[in-house]
């Protein structure tokens, strides 16, 4: 026996995911209520609709009118509105601002003073995090820059206006979530009789606001075609309420680093749901740790950082039924509303859907989940260290997104975005500038983790030892040989500039492919002879010879597949990491993890503060 409500997707998942969110909240309360006990409430996403339910046998006969609930909503106070309704709680928007104000000028002040706040005693860290804004600051300050504040204080009203006829209310609350046909307009009826009879707010509707309605909007909308007007959206104000109330527990609002545009991230539950409390507890850990970065990092760091959270508290994530194997099967992602800033007004750009890494594999024990959080780590670090500003790389960060986005077994994203990381390494080492490189450990985990669902199989070219020999030469005259050169000035080898880019351009046609890497293989070879030579039998650095079979082992591989499929993971393993055999001392640096990309993207040009 279970009590299930369910919120239909009319247009994209958003405004139902909000809905959901914080219709769960009041379930869980009013469960308590009726109950005397707390109850699991538990929220998932079935792609047409979103589920809330719990286990308890809930009826909106059981509701009293003792079991009233304050609202969930805060009223929202500004120099430009009027009090809050009585008894509501009341946000005052200008002392948040003053104490968030407080907040970033010490924050600049330390940095100033050359204080690194990760080195902070204990004690000082969490005196300063009591200064930082409340978790519920970022929802608050969208709603006021996005001119909402007049349609969300309007739902706190309602709400408050129904104290006396609360069971009525919780009626047409079940009546909402009921999942039969035209649910909305029958409670929107059953609210047009209820205010009638008690003298409330007989309008059912109010303005549906882009905050937490982004595929509305003001324009021609009209679902019968029988006029041109342009105007805003509204829907239900029960609808209205509950989004906003989804927006504070299930949605990260924040300011793009160095412009005004906006992203807001909502978090996509799996169809097998996640369990409420720990979904508040853990979304209130991440709220305080995501910083607002770049556009498109902060659609990749959105994403592995929640996975990392995961699994540092992978024992209260999984508390779960059903088979799981990834995080994505406890919550599938998030949905991404991007806002452009025009000036005057701020307008819906689109909306979009980045998923959890689905290479990332359920640790089955806590060894297990340390081991997965540093290979994600692994990952933020060389995702924080590129720079969006600049084209190059900016391409790498479209192609990671496109990866973590497009779920594609063929990895297409992937190997696009080892290519050209390969080139990036390159160029940062022979500047002398430090950079981190992915581990052949990080590339076989997430070809492995696709593998089943490929019709031709990777492994193959993995364990095919004519492939990894020919990888390794490809490091040794690339990442390694440049490391020797800038590092320990040591040019017993030249280093082979542009390799990657043109073992990539000619990987279309299998017989040009070949030839260039017969050619690299040749001057290889030649080179190794010659300093075995030039040595006389004297010490020197070694590298991996290339034999005939291993050639000839290749060759079959790109019969067997083909030319690009090859030389895509031939880049991808060549320039990556080998920790069992380089150097340890080999420089690499990224980003810190559970912090901004740099300390210096923490303080943003927004006075709302980072958010």
């Amino acid at each position: 026996m279970t009590t299930i409500l369910y919120i239909p997707v009319t247009t994209t998942p958003m405004a139902a995911l909000l809905t959901g969110h914080g219709l769960a909240a009041w379930l869980a309360q009013i469960g308590k209520d009726v109950i005397g006990d707390t109850v699991d409430v538990r929220v998932a996403n079935l792609g047409q609709g979103v589920t809330v339910s719990t286990p308890a046998l809930l009826h909106p006969e059981q509701v009293q009118p003792h079991h009233y609930q304050q609202p969930d909503l805060t009223w929202i106070l500004t120099a430009k509105n009027g009090t809050a309704p009585k008894g509501v709680a009341v946000l005052d928007y200008e002392d948040e601002r003053k104490h968030n104000t407080a907040y970033y000028d010490r924050l600049k002040t330390m940095r100033k003073a050359g204080i690194d706040l990760r080195k902070l005693p204990q004690d000082e860290r969490n005196a300063l995090e009591q200064q930082a804004p409340h978790n519920y600051w970022p929802a608050a300050a969208m709603i006021n820059q996005m001119s909402a504040i007049n349609a969300y204080n309007k739902t706190v009203e309602r709400w408050a206006s129904c104290h006396a006829v609360y069971p009525e209310l919780a009626a047409i609350i079940w009546t909402i979530g009921s999942g039969q046909p035209r649910a909305i307009d029958l409670a929107m009826e059953q609210w047009e009789t209820l205010a009638k009879q008690h003298g409330l707010e007989k309008n059912p509707l109010l303005s549906a606001t882009q905050v937490v309605n982004p595929e509305q909007g003001k324009g021609a909308n009209r679902a019968k075609a029988d006029a041109l007007t342009i105007g805003g959206q509204e829907n239900f104000w029960l609808l209205e309420y509950f989004k906003y109330a989804g927006l504070f527990r299930s949605a990260l609002p924040r300011t793009v680093q160095g412009r005004k545009d906006r992203k807001t991230y909502v978090l996509v539950p799996a169809a097998g749901g996640i369990e409420l409390e720990w979904h508040k507890k853990a979304f209130a850990t991440f709220q305080k740790e995501f910083w607002a970065s770049s556009a498109i990092k902060m659609d990749i760091m959105v994403a592995l950082r929640y996975t990392t959270l995961m699994l540092e508290d992978w024992e209260g994530a999984q508390r779960s039924t059903g088979r799981r194997r990834h995080p994505s099967d406890y919550v599938e992602g998030f949905a991404v509303a991007s806002y452009k800033d025009l000036g005057s007004a701020v307008a819906v750009m689109n909306v979009s859907m980045i998923g959890l890494p689905d290479w990332v594999e359920w640790p089955k024990k806590p060894d297990e989940a340390q081991q997965i959080t540093q290979s994600v780590e692994d990952h933020q670090r060389i995702i924080g260290a590129l720079d969006e500003s600049k084209g190059e790389e900016e391409r790498l960060l479209r192609d990671y997104r496109d990866f973590l986005t497009s779920r594609d077994p063929a990895l297409r994203a992937f190997f696009s975005f080892t290519a050209g990381y390969a080139g990036h390494v390159i160029r940062k080492l022979s500047k002398r500038q430090r950079v981190r490189r992915l581990t052949l450990d990080n590339l076989k985990v997430i070809i492995m983790a696709n593998e089943s669902a490929r019709p031709k199989k990777l492994k193959p070219i993995i364990d095919n030892l004519g492939f990894q020999h020919i990888a390794s030469a490809i490091r040794q005259a690339t990442v390694q040989q440049q490391f020797y050169k800038t590092e320990r000035n040591d040019n017993t080898y030249d280093v082979r500039y542009g390799l990657a880019d043109e073992l990539q351009r000619h990987s279309r046609d299998s017989r040009e492919f070949l030839r260039a890497l017969s050619e690299f293989l040749t001057d290889y070879s030649k080179e190794n002879a010659r300093v075995m030579e030039r040595a006389k039998g004297k010490g020197y650095r070694k590298r991996i010879p290339i034999s005939t079979e291993d050639i000839v082992h290749l060759t079959e591989l790109i019969d067997d597949y083909d030319a690009q499929t090859v030389a895509s993971m031939l880049i991808a393993f060549g320039y990556a990491r080998d920790v069992r055999v380089e150097e340890p001392s080999e420089p690499e640096i990224g980003a810190s993890v559970g912090t901004s990309d740099t300390q210096d993207e923490q303080s943003n040009t927004s006075d709302e503060g980072p958010f």
